[in-house]
């Protein structure tokens, strides 16, 4: 006969505490509860045995006494057990739980081994069948006690407020029936039972929230004031390690589920990624990240031998028996993912999965303002650049009129100067040979200054028609070749080598004029090599990289003075320098709608950048002016 009372679930527990935990407990110090007491007081004889009544408030006491301050929920049950079975010895008892999925027995007294499997095999059986039961009269539908070789059976089913079920089974294996005194007796133990879980789990709320307030405090005070990406992942993924209690944490950033990166890596090192690298999900068969990066949603797995969601030979090869993956979202944005990973199966609670949601969010917001500083830093830069070019373009464009003016007016006596030096030259021939001397002495002086000036009116001639462009559509390889072909003997004899190397795809025929990229090129080796009188490498790299034409032009001379701007006017490092090649290259470039810049360190050498677009501002489109649209 199976016999089931209401469902516990008590109404208010605040006014059940003062009337029935309080004075229990104040009586435990004065009766605690030992186990075998029930064994005690049968060894005394029936005249000197306390009053049956006395038994039970000595137990109850004693439980209450044990289970007031238990935090941990199955110990309560264990004590609850303990203590009908001192009331009522040989009885089976035992506590089925349902907190996940599946029912489990959360604590057993006096069942017999061999029926382990069975009680575990009932569990669900017996929860899903009390799980109906609102009043007393409802029919038990729970199988008989006699799988456990039991004729009677009471089962008190609990309802938690906070979510959550358990069941209080009692079974007798003879054919004495429970009393009423003992119903009553297993009844108030299910309240206190019911009572101490509810105080238990009101206290690990509360401290879990406690831990997630700290947590979110301390993750909004490391990364609050930053806006590095780098300090935002660190804390938290520091945060995630020490509240959730994880093995690893893994961040990635992306947008969709065929483009992640591998942005942080925390705890034990992952067997295979790296900072840095990129991952297709789909491509790898990480299915658990496809998933979350296409649902959106916070992925749990407790075990993925039993969960199909997760590529089982990726698991074993990464270690990873338990997961939870979060997206990070900013205005309904992807913006990455946040994997926690254990290397044993768990079954994750509540609270874990409500504080890697709250990281997951806190970390959303914090990159989303670090890219939106990013953006805005980026913009500013831009600006900031396109009105330096707008300067300089005037500027170049005010010094090439006046440049030329000059020019010409400085050419023009020049020449005379040279034509007179030629027929003074032929007068004094015929004076004494001592003399003749001295005055071939001054005169060669005076010839080598007219080249000189004639060679600096001839660069701002240059200058002053760099804005006098003919585009056409030429090889930036080929052009590089040429130069460094026409360079090469030049730098064989000052000992130095040329390496000519690749970065990144062989860019496009571009639109350009050649003559004026070929003299950049030109200056550029040439100052290299004239940098390096001792010796040294030139490293020439071309390549194309987001839609760009790049020439880098590398030496390991020795370096620039720190604070110098080599594209000023006059500004040269070389003592026979007139310091408007580079300045001449910079316009030459500007016109191209390009880029020129220059990296350097004293003792470290020089690194030049020229950066050209494959459709210069002005110019016809590359496909016409090829004949054909070019293949990248």
């Amino acid at each position: 006969m199976v016999e089931t009372p209401d469902v516990v679930s008590f109404g208010p527990i605040r006014r059940l505490f003062a009337v029935i935990l309080s004075p229990l407990s104040e009586m435990a110090s004065r009766v605690p509860l030992k186990r075998g007491a029930n064994r005690r007081y049968r060894a005394h004889d029936s005249e000197s045995a306390p009053a049956p009544r006395d038994v039970e408030i000595s137990i109850l006491a004693g439980v209450a006494a044990r289970i007031q301050d238990e935090q941990d929920v199955d110990a309560v049950f264990g004590v609850v057990l303990e203590g009908i079975v001192a009331r009522m010895p040989g009885v089976s008892v035992w506590v089925a739980v349902r907190d996940g999925p599946v029912p489990r027995v959360a604590a057993r007294m006096n069942v017999p081994e061999a029926r382990l499997n069975a009680l575990a095999r009932h569990a669900a059986e017996v929860c899903s069948s009390c799980a109906s039961h609102e009043q007393r009269a409802s029919p038990c539908r729970i199988p008989s006690a006699a799988w456990l070789g039991g004729h009677h059976q009471l089962c008190y089913p609990l309802a938690f407020e906070a979510g959550g079920q358990a069941w209080l089974n009692v079974a007798r294996a003879t054919e004495e029936a429970f009393s009423a005194e003992e119903r009553r007796f297993v009844e108030t133990l299910s309240r206190l039972a019911f009572l101490a879980v509810e105080r238990a789990r009101h206290r690990r709320a509360e401290r879990v929230r406690d831990q997630e307030t700290r947590a979110i405090a301390s993750i909004t005070k490391a990364i609050g004031g930053s806006l590095d990406v780098e300090a935002v992942l660190a804390a938290v993924g520091n945060t995630a390690r020490e509240l959730v209690g994880v093995d690893r944490v893994q961040i990635y950033l992306g947008s969709g589920s065929r483009h992640l990166k591998v942005a942080y890596l925390g705890g034990l090192q992952h067997p295979e990624l790296t900072v840095g690298q990129a991952l297709d999900p789909v491509q790898l068969g990480a299915t658990m990240l496809k998933t979350a990066t296409e649902s959106r949603e916070l992925l749990r797995v407790d075990d993925w031998e039993t969960d199909e969601r997760v590529n089982g030979k990726l698991a074993r090869r990464w270690g990873l028996a338990s997961a939870l993956v979060a997206p990070l979202l900013a205005r309904s944005r992807l913006l990455g993912l946040l994997v926690l990973t254990r290397m044993d199966p768990c079954r994750w609670s509540t609270e874990q999965i409500d504080l890697t949601e709250a990281l997951a969010a806190q970390a959303s917001v914090a990159l989303e303002h670090a890219r939106l500083y990013e953006d805005l830093r980026r913009a500013y830069d831009e600006l900031k650049s396109a009105q330096q070019r707008i300067i300089q373009t005037e500027k170049m464009a005010v010094a090439g009129t006046f440049a030329s003016g000059l020019a010409h007016e400085v050419r023009n006596p020049l020449n005379s100067i040279g034509l007179q030096l030629s027929l003074l030259e032929r007068r004094f021939s015929a004076l004494a040979p001592a003399l003749i001397a001295e005055m071939q002495e001054l005169t060669g002086i005076i010839r080598e200054e007219i080249r000189r000036l004639d060679a600096l009116v001839g660069d701002f001639l240059l200058f002053s028609r760099t804005n006098r462009l003919h585009f056409r559509a030429m090889s930036l390889d080929a052009l590089v070749d040429d130069v460094i072909r026409l360079l090469r003997p030049e730098g064989r004899a000052s000992n130095v080598t040329f390496k000519r190397i690749r970065g990144g795809e062989s860019p496009p025929k571009i639109p350009m004029d050649d003559e004026r990229i070929k003299q950049v090129l030109i200056n550029l080796l040439r100052n290299a090599i004239e940098a390096m009188p001792d010796g040294g490498q030139v490293t020439v790299e071309v390549g194309w990289a987001d839609g760009q034409a790049r020439v880098v032009v590398r030496d390991n001379g020795p370096g620039l003075p720190e604070g110098l701007d080599v594209f000023q006017f006059f500004v040269s490092t070389k003592s026979h320098g007139t310091g408007l090649g580079l300045p001449i290259a910079q316009q030459v470039v500007l016109d191209h709608g390009g880029e020129i810049s220059v990296v350097s360190r004293p003792g470290s050498g020089a690194t030049f950048t020229v950066i050209l677009p494959l459709q210069a501002e002005g110019a016809p489109e590359a496909s016409n002016a090829a004949g054909g649209a070019p293949s990248p």
